[in-house]
Formats: C-alpha cells, structure tokens, sequence
C-alpha cells in the first residue's frame, strides 16, 4: 500500500487556494525585488516589519519541531548539491568553502536547539542575513565577480540556522534549488545535468521518507489535506502540499516551455546587467586587448585570440591563425553572423574608416535607442552575449540592432553603424540586443533600384591607383552575362569561392603590390580578408558600393544548452552591399562559410526546427496573428497578452468551482469512494465545516473524537463515517443533510 499510496500523490494536483498563496507570495517577492532594485532604501523599510515578525512571541501550537534526522540529512546533501553546482559554474571554490562549514554547522546548532528556538540566534541570522545582502550590493557596484550567485550560496548557509520545522526543511530545499537554478543560468555546458540529477534524486528520497514517517490511511477523509493553524504538533504532521506543488510545478513547467511559442522579442522586463558599468567614455580608437607584443612586418606563424580585423586599421598584410578558444555564448532564436563594425577605405594594403568622428548616443531609460522604427509589426528576436575572456571595446549584434541593453553610461556609433564602448569587454560580461530579422529574397534584390544616394557613391565606390588594370577586367569579365547588381555580386562571390584556396599562412605581400592583385593572380589563396577585399574591390570598379564588415560568425550551435559557441577562430569578415531601399546586405565570399549570412529564421519554438525536412500542411498564423494585432495597432500584442492570461484565469477559476462542486474530480484512485460523487460531497462538506470551525481533526483522531471536541459535528462526523466505510453509497437526503450543516451561533 505504501508505493501505490505514495504514487497516488505524486499524482495528486495542488488545491487552488495553495496555487493561489503561491502566486501572491511570488508576486510580493518579484515587487520587493523591483523595489530594491529602484529605490535601496526600501530594503531598511522592508526589513523592519521581518524583524517584528522574527522576534515577536509566537502562539502556543505554532509550526512543531521537526524531529526526523534522515529529512534534514536529505535536506542537508540537497542544499551541498545546488552549492556545488554554482561553485563549479562561476568556479568560485573560495566562496564555497566558506559556505559549506557554516551550512554544517547550521543544520547542526538547529537540530540541537530545535525545541528552544532561541530568540537571539534567530536575531543573529537576521543580522547576518542581511549583511549578506549588503555585500551583493557592495559587489554589484565594486566590480566583486558573479555577486549574485555569492549571495545565494552565503544567504543559504546563514539561513541554515532556522531550519527547525519541517516547513522551514522545504524552504531550504528551495534555496537549495535557488542555487540550482542560478547556476543553470549561468552554466553553458552539460555537466550541469549531474547535479540536476543529483538534486530532483533527494528532492524524491525527501517526499519518499516524508511519506513514510507520516503514514497514510485507505480513507478518503484521512487523505484530505490538514491545515496547520490551532493544533499543537500540527507541522509534524503537514500533509507536504508544497512538495506535491513543488512536484506537479517541475512536471508541468517543462511541458508548457517545450509546447508553448518562446516569443524572443522585446521582454516585458527589459533585460538588465548587474555587471560594473562602464563609465569611461567612448574612445575613436579600437582598443583590443590581445594584440600582441610583437608583429614582425605583419607576420605571425603561431595561433592566438588576436584577430587583426578588430583593429581602427585591417592590415592586410598580417598572416596567422586563430586558436579555438571561446570567446562568448550567444543565446539568440534566430541565427546570423554577429557584426561588431566595418570599413570604408582601401589603399592597396589596409582598410580604414573613413571618419574618426563618433555619435554619442546616451542612454535611454534602461538602454539606448540604436533605431528609431517600430519592431511590434516586423519579425524581431533578442539576442544576449556572455562574454569569456577578455574582448575589444566593440559591442557584437545580429541582424538590424533596434535596441541595446548594456549597464554603461555611453555608447558611440562609428561611420558603419557599428557600436563601441569606453574599455575593452571582459569575461563576465552581459548584454542584450533587440533586432529585426535581416532576409530579403533574391527576387526583392533584383528588383532593387541602382540610383544610389550621392552620401552613399561619395564613401563606397573609393578605389586606389594601385588597384591593377587586370583586376578590373576580371570583374567586368565575370559579370559580363548579369543584368542586375545582385547577380553580379552572386556572380562575384561564387567564382571567389570555386576558385581560390583558404590558407591561414598564404605568402607574405610584396612590397609596392596591390593586396587584392597579388590574391586573385599571384598567390591564389588566402583568408577570408582577401576574399572580401576582392570581391568589394571588384564590385567598386562595377559601380556598386560595397564595404568590408568584421565580427564573428555565428559560431556552433549546441541543441542541448541552447546557446552558439563563439571561438576565436569565428573571427570573420564579409562584404556588406548596399540595396536602395534595404540597406547594406550582407554576403560571404570565402568558401567553408555560409554564402548568404542574412539572419535565419527566429525558432519560436523549442522544436521549431524538429519538422523542417518534413512535409506538413501549413497555416498563416503569423498573418493571422498580424492582422489581429493590426486592429489593436501597437498595443496589439499586449492586449493579446491581457486576454489570453484573463482567459487562463478564469478557465482555472470555473474548473475550481466545478470541482468545489464536486461536477469535476482531480485524479485520485480509482477506488468506489471516489468515482461516487455523494461519498465525494459529504467529504467536501466536513471539509468545509473544518475551515468554518478553524478546528482540524489530527491524524491520530476518529472522526467522532475529533467531533467531541465540537458538538456542532456530531451529525457530519455519523454521516462521514457512512460515506467512508459503508458500501452503499449515500442517498441524496444524506448528502442535502451534509452540505446543509451550519455553524451553531453563540
């Protein structure tokens, strides 16, 4: 009977007035945690009510002690499990070390004062507590590493001191599970899943040992829940809804993520940074904090993080390899090279920017406003970068950048639309971009307009004397069949990618050369540089502006984590040509890459990509979806937003008054006691009288000696006891007797 019981309630749902209580509590915790964020003297304000409460006497018949050492053992090794797991992401052993003892030592000081409770320890952990609190502040400002994920393991050892009833044992499995999750946030691999493992393992044996020692009775009315209030010794016996919440919560949580749209566009709570913000201004200078010492002439025969294209100048003449180090994670839905600026200038041997004038753009609210157009009615989708090691002062998006999340005081727009802040980015670092989707068709390109703007012919069409007659004609050569300038740049790029080998150490450049010259006609071979110097040099000489860009690509997609792998040898350039009418295009050259770097499509689903090689009849949802939110104009997603979760809510209300009504039952046994809705209305109303009396029958009581203690129940108890054991069901007058029991007055 104890396995099939114990499933049974696994099964079970959670009541709705717990959902319910779980909601608000959530709800007051994210408010004190917006508070704190926007006014910190809350924080004293906030804390001063938690003191009174803390310190003030409690009733006799408060939360029991909770006596079992296996429970708190399991407790214990689940809360060591989450604080492994965040000092094993943010490798901080140091802090670790300091919470493991103090996290011992309170289980222990707890269990051996859990019947005196004393007054100044529980002081000691509030001071305590707080003071933890204040060095995450401390850190946020002051440049401390990961100040969050210290908080969480200090806060959890301090509070490991007040774990004296078995409620207080499920609140430390969830800041154990707190840790968890912080470090899930944070961890890019897979070695996460073990502790993952290791974690959900106890949170079982937990409910298992919870189970047993509290024993359960075949009886419906046993099986009710018991509500802590006015019962000495009531806690010990809780009948664990917070675990079966816990339980149903981890079940469902994952379902709805996998079978719900991930909607990557703008967040409703902007994405914040608690990293150190960068107060230095911005700087005209690329600043890259791995160039190396020495470049001999331009050459380097080994591997390392430098990339010379994130440099104020490309030299063209520099040779050498890229190691794999990672650089970054790039969390994003859709995929797209990651841009960080580009070049407008070419002299034979490096490319520049033309200007060294920057825009200051200041920031707008939580963030800065890169582009003035609406993103509510176009395919958008955010991407959040997450810095390794330490990178140059150039801020890398995909797609058309509408908005950054960035905690500096200042960004600066270059010529390119390029952003740069005042220091270099180092490893820790987080921000978020918002962009839209960057995909034309071929077709749209075509059809595209050559009347160029004089801004844009003035900057984009600059060639130098040393650019050789031969590579003019090649370019004429190529496109000679090609009416429009897109299939003479698809012309240009494919013949550079069939044609020219990819060498990491091609030949030195020779002196008074040409750099694109000497690639199309003496060494046939290079890097990706020299396939897109070429193919903008050529495209020039066509008369379309065209311009070297520099960033990463994408990098490798890992479908577990969810996040792009960037290394250093992701380091890249591509040639940008401009489209009137859609701006500067993106297209890649060098064989090995991707030809068309446009953005893909955003997956809006966790398997949005599972169905692509299979055929399904398809609907236009996402017109559907634009011409109803079209009717809503801007607001139209949040209005949708309101209705479906007004929808959700009173779906969930009207299921609960159905049950309450007992039309509906929650998954139980299949038992006769069950299936029979009069046995299941009289329960319901001695339930009812229960929460009326605030009088809650202990375990341990029948129903008549529960119902000695209040004489009002002396007819319900005689008519429970019928609908528990009797065979028969009840009739319809023994059920209108139940559901009309009132409270005797006076």
């Amino acid at each position: 009977m104890r396995l099939s019981t114990f499933t049974w309630r696994l099964g079970a749902l959670v009541r709705i007035p717990n959902l319910i209580r779980f909601v608000v509590i959530l709800g007051a915790l994210v408010v004190s945690a917006l508070a704190v964020h926007i006014k910190f003297w809350v924080l004293p304000a906030a804390a001063l009510p938690c003191l009174i409460l803390l310190l003030r006497k409690r009733k006799k018949g408060g939360l029991a002690v909770e006596h079992s050492t296996r429970l708190r053992q399991y407790t214990f090794s689940a809360q060591v499990v989450g604080l492994l797991s965040l000092a094993y992401t943010t490798q901080m052993w140091g802090v670790a070390l300091v919470a493991l003892p103090v996290l011992a030592a309170g289980h222990y000081t707890a269990y051996r004062v859990r019947e005196k409770r004393p007054a100044l320890l529980r002081l000691a952990v509030f001071i305590v507590l707080h003071l933890v609190f204040l060095w995450m502040f401390y850190g946020l400002f002051y440049g401390q590493p990961y100040p969050q994920a210290q908080v969480a393991m200090l806060a959890m050892a301090v509070v490991s001191f007040d774990l004296f009833s078995r409620l207080n044992l499920y609140s430390a499995m969830g800041m154990g599970l707190a840790n968890l999750y912080v470090a899930a946030t944070l961890s890019r691999d897979l070695s996460f899943i073990a502790f993952l493992v290791s974690f959900v393992a106890l949170v079982l044996a937990f409910m298992w040992q919870a189970d047993s020692e509290d024993g359960v009775k075949d009886n419906p009315v046993v099986l009710c829940p018991v509500q802590a209030r006015n019962t000495p010794g009531a806690s010990q016996r809780l009948r664990g809804w917070g675990a079966r919440f816990a339980l149903t919560l981890s079940v469902a949580a994952p379902l709805v993520f996998a079978f719900t749209p991930h909607f990557a566009g703008h967040p409703i709570i902007p994405p914040v940074n608690f990293n150190l913000p960068i107060r230095q201004g911005p700087s005209s200078q690329i600043i890259n904090p791995a160039v190396p010492l020495f470049q001999i002439q331009g050459w380097s025969d080994g591997t390392g993080e430098y990339y010379y294209g994130f440099d104020t100048r490309l030299d063209l003449s520099y040779r050498g390899g890229l190691s794999d180090t990672l650089m970054m994670y790039v969390r994003s839905p859709a995929w797209s090279y990651w841009r960080s600026h580009a070049y407008e200038t070419y002299d034979g041997r490096t490319w520049a920017q033309s200007s060294d004038e920057l825009e200051i753009l200041e920031r707008d609210g939580v963030g800065f406003k890169l582009w003035e157009r609406s993103w509510l009615r176009s395919d958008y989708f955010v991407q959040t970068f997450y810095i390794m090691q330490p990178m140059p002062n150039l801020i890398f998006m995909g797609g058309q950048p509408i908005d950054l999340y960035l905690a500096a005081d200042q960004v600066a727009r270059d010529s390119t639309g390029g952003i740069r802040v005042g220091e270099p980015l180092q490893a820790g670092m987080i921000y978020s971009v918002l962009s839209l989707r960057q995909d034309h068709s071929p077709e749209q390109l075509r059809a595209a307009s050559t009347d160029y703007p004089d801004e844009i012919t003035n900057v984009y069409l600059q060639l130098p004397e040393s650019v050789t007659q031969r590579t003019r004609d090649l370019a004429h050569e190529i496109t000679q069949e090609a009416d429009t300038a897109y299939d003479k740049v698809v012309l240009l790029r494919d013949y550079l990618r069939d044609t020219y080998l990819y060498d990491f150490y091609p030949p030195a450049q020779a002196p008074n050369t040409d750099a694109v010259d000497q690639f199309l006609f003496v060494d046939q071979r290079g890097v990706c540089e020299q396939y897109v110097s070429a193919l903008v040099v050529m495209l020039r000489e066509l008369g379309i502006p065209a311009r070297l860009a520099a960033g990463y690509g994408s990098g490798e997609y890992n479908a577990i984590t969810g996040y792009y792998e960037v290394r250093a040898n992701d380091a890249h350039a591509w040639a940008e040509v401009y489209f009137p009418d859609y701006g500067w295009m993106p297209f890649d050259p060098t064989p090995g890459w991707e030809g068309n770097p446009q953005t893909g499509p955003v997956q809006r689903w966790i398997f949005s990509s599972l169905l692509d090689n299979i055929e399904l009849p398809s609907l236009p949802f996402g017109e559907i979806f634009q011409s109803v939110t079209g009717a809503f104009g801007g607001g139209g997603r949040f209005v949708l937003v309101l209705a479906g979760t007004a929808l959700a809510i009173g779906t969930a209300w009207m299921l609960y008054r159905l049950w309450k009504r007992g039309l509906i039952a929650l998954p139980k046994r299949r038992t006769a006691y069950h299936r029979d809705a009069a046995r299941r209305r009289i329960f319901a109303a001695y339930r009812r009288a229960q929460r009326e009396l605030k009088s809650y029958r202990e375990r341990t009581q029948t129903v008549h000696e529960h119902a000695a203690t209040q004489p009002t129940l002396d007819e319900l108890a005689h008519l429970v006891e019928v609908a528990a054991y009797r065979p028969e069901p009840p009739d319809v007058e023994m059920v209108r007797r139940a559901q009309g029991w009132k409270r005797a007055k006076g």
